[in-house]
């Protein structure tokens, strides 16, 4: 798995599944995705540095492959060892040497997708893999040729996730609740634009209470600008426990990776979506209008992303809560309690 978030999280959900079913597993990543297994130290790992040649000069092309040579080479001894009887590719650029790798033992490669635009390192690896897993829906540059050995499966989330129930959500009907998830790519903007909108819909009465995701530099200002307004706040850089607030929020305010936006969805938290305008391929506007047609949630880009724009849809919905309440029975109708079944029977013949 690539080592960013939108390819660990679901890597390690699927390593959690597969280990309580009793299989051994073990994660290939980099420095940073070996990082998220610091609360989950019963899992192996190997570190592989890799590198991408697109989008860099002649002299840096070259020395990123020769990274991928030294990758590949370092991830067949890896295969070498361990014997596995099968592999999952989860996209991003580490996740193409070991994959590539799979080929020169006949080891079953099954590759992974949850946007709505296949991704680079997945394209280069479709003529090797046995099965392509996607999550929502087809990518739309998916090719022909190959949809023979592709499965709808849905967005892999945690067990956590899938299985809440809206019963527990933890509505206080006085205090509205807003959750920012702005991630490593979205919070420097979400810090400058959002508190001015708390600020304003607080001095028009309302009982407000913000869950805001920021980068270290921000927080410390962040915190100040609320306690001195008096906003309930609670400000963060990283949660393992996501849940949590999503269970107390009745609205959130997020970019759009697949993963974190099929969580709004699976547990029933309308948004407003802000597609991070420099997404590759520009997956995460394709990712938010997929919702947006479906009718789950408003969004906003990053050109009209003001104070003023988000003032406003935030005061419609508080002046007709109804809207929050269409949203809500639309979403329960993208149901994803079955994708770990939909998984086993996908790979229950390569295996």
């Amino acid at each position: 798995s690539g080592g960013t978030g939108g390819h660990i999280f679901p890597a390690i959900n699927l390593m959690k599944y597969f280990s309580n079913k009793g299989h051994k597993v073990l994660l290939v990543t980099d420095f940073r995705g070996n990082n998220f297994l610091k609360n989950h130290p019963q899992f192996e790992s190997y570190i592989i540095k890799a590198d991408t040649p697109i989008n860099k000069n002649f002299p840096k092309k070259i020395l990123s492959l020769i990274t991928v040579f030294f990758s590949i080479i370092k991830s067949i001894f890896i295969l070498k060892k361990e014997k596995p009887h099968l592999i999952f590719g989860f996209g991003g650029y580490v996740s193409f040497p070991i994959s590539f790798a799979s080929k020169f033992f006949n080891i079953p490669l099954v590759i992974y997708e949850n946007n709505l635009m296949l991704g680079r390192t997945n394209r280069h690896l479709l003529s090797f893999s046995k099965k392509i897993l996607f999550g929502i829906k087809m990518p739309i540059n998916f090719p022909e040729k190959y949809k023979n050995n592709a499965c709808q499966i849905g967005t892999i989330l945690s067990e956590e996730i899938i299985n809440y129930s809206f019963d527990e959500k933890k509505h206080n009907s006085k205090t509205f609740s807003i959750l920012v998830l702005g991630g490593s790519q979205g919070a420097e903007i979400f810090g400058r634009i959002i508190p001015p909108v708390i600020k304003m819909i607080k001095d028009k009465g309302h009982d407000i209470k913000i869950n805001q995701q920021c980068i270290e530099k921000q927080k410390n200002s962040l915190i100040e600008f609320y306690n001195k307004n008096n906003i309930k706040n609670n400000i963060f850089n990283f949660t393992s426990n996501i849940l949590d607030l999503i269970s107390s929020s009745d609205l959130a305010i997020s970019r759009c990776g697949a993963s974190t936006i099929a969580e709004l969805v699976q547990t029933l938290t309308p948004f407003i979506a802000v597609p991070y305008p420099h997404s590759v391929d520009n997956h995460q506007y394709l990712n938010a209008k997929y919702y947006e047609d479906k009718g789950c949630c408003w969004v906003l880009e990053q050109d009209n992303f003001s104070s003023t724009n988000l003032f406003n849809i935030i005061m419609e919905i508080l002046n007709d809560r109804s809207k929050l309440e269409n949203v809500r029975k639309i979403m329960k109708k993208n149901d994803n309690k079955e994708v770990y079944d939909k998984v086993e029977n996908a790979i229950k013949e390569l295996i």
